[in-house]
């Protein structure tokens, strides 16, 4: 696999990005981490610059490689993919966690396991999406472990960003004491958000109930892309022009009970995010890794965030 998304398995159907080792059963925990190559460890050692120790500072070390990754303070306590995946147990359940995929990115500094909870949120009557829970950590210190719920709309595989107002949206746990010490208390946590699911299908339905004319549509997709201060306005307004074409015919957007409403000119922003939207290309990458990355932990992500956020003040 390229450098940024380095490994990957799968269970199911082959992911959009194409990538990843296919598995043709559910996986336990301890399937999923050797499938995705996540069973090493990553130790501390002292930070030094020209043979000279620098203070409070300590490089984390991936040890199957014997290859420095990053440089973090004092107080940093790292999360062992082991942890990480063990702690995603306590979550839910040990057996219960059905891996729907799990990997790492940027030479481990991030890894991921996302898991897909039973049954599936109906927003209309032909129109259903998935229920997962994604877990994120990092090697780096630049993020703490994160628990984040991630609904999958099922008939075109977009992933939905979602930024409800009143919820957490999700569990952080920073990178400082004991981490599994703290799975009773994310385990409470977690049972109040997964509420969200709730909220969610409201929300959602509440979309699917408001029709768009060409104004309104118009002036929804210039507050998700606005034109920007510092560059070139046709960027925005051609990628406004493809929001519209995917909110027309975009996969799934041609259901009856979906055609025309604010629940299809947001899915026709996620489908941007996931499937069209233009990424930079560096050596020894491609643009749908790179996309991939972006639509679950960069712009990609904050951009579908927005859109919700803005379909949310457009019914208010």
């Amino acid at each position: 696999m390229p450098a940024n998304v380095e490994t990957l398995m799968y269970h199911g159907s082959r992911p959009w990005h194409g990538m990843g080792v296919p598995l043709d059963h559910p996986a336990t925990s301890a399937e999923a981490i050797r499938a995705a190559s996540l069973d090493w460890k990553v130790e501390l050692f002292p930070a030094c610059a020209l043979n000279v120790p620098i203070p409070r500072a300590y490089g984390v070390v991936r040890m199957d490689r014997r290859e420095p990754i990053a440089v973090v303070g004092e107080r940093y306590v790292p999360v062992q993919n082991a942890e990480a995946f063990e702690f995603f147990d306590h979550l839910i359940g040990e057996g219960h966690a059905v891996y729907e995929s799990a990997g790492a990115i940027d030479l481990g500094r991030r890894i991921w396991l996302l898991a897909r909870l039973p049954g599936d949120v109906w927003v209309t009557r032909e129109d259903n999406v998935g229920k997962f829970l994604l877990l994120t950590n990092t090697h780096d210190g630049r993020s703490p472990l994160r628990v984040l719920f991630t609904p999958i709309r099922v008939v075109c595989e977009n992933t939905l960003r979602c930024a409800l107002k009143g919820s957490s949206g999700g569990i952080s746990i920073r990178h400082v004491g004991d981490i599994l010490g703290k799975s009773r208390e994310a385990r409470r946590l977690l049972g109040i958000s997964l509420k969200y699911f709730d909220s969610f299908a409201d929300q959602a339905g509440a979309f699917a109930s408001h029709s768009l004319d060409a104004e309104a549509l118009a002036l929804y997709f210039r507050s998700v892309v606005p034109d920007p201060e510092d560059a070139d306005p046709l960027l925005a307004g051609t990628t406004r022009e493809t929001l519209v074409r995917l909110f027309e015919s975009g996969k799934g957007n041609a259901l009856p009970t979906v055609r025309g409403s604010l629940w299809a000119a947001v899915n026709a922003v996620a489908d941007l995010a996931d499937h069209q939207r233009p990424t930079r290309v560096r050596p020894g990458e491609s643009e749908t890794q790179n996309r991939w990355k972006s639509a679950q932990f960069g712009s990609g992500a904050a951009l579908k965030e927005r859109a919700w956020s803005q379909a949310l003040a457009l019914l208010a």
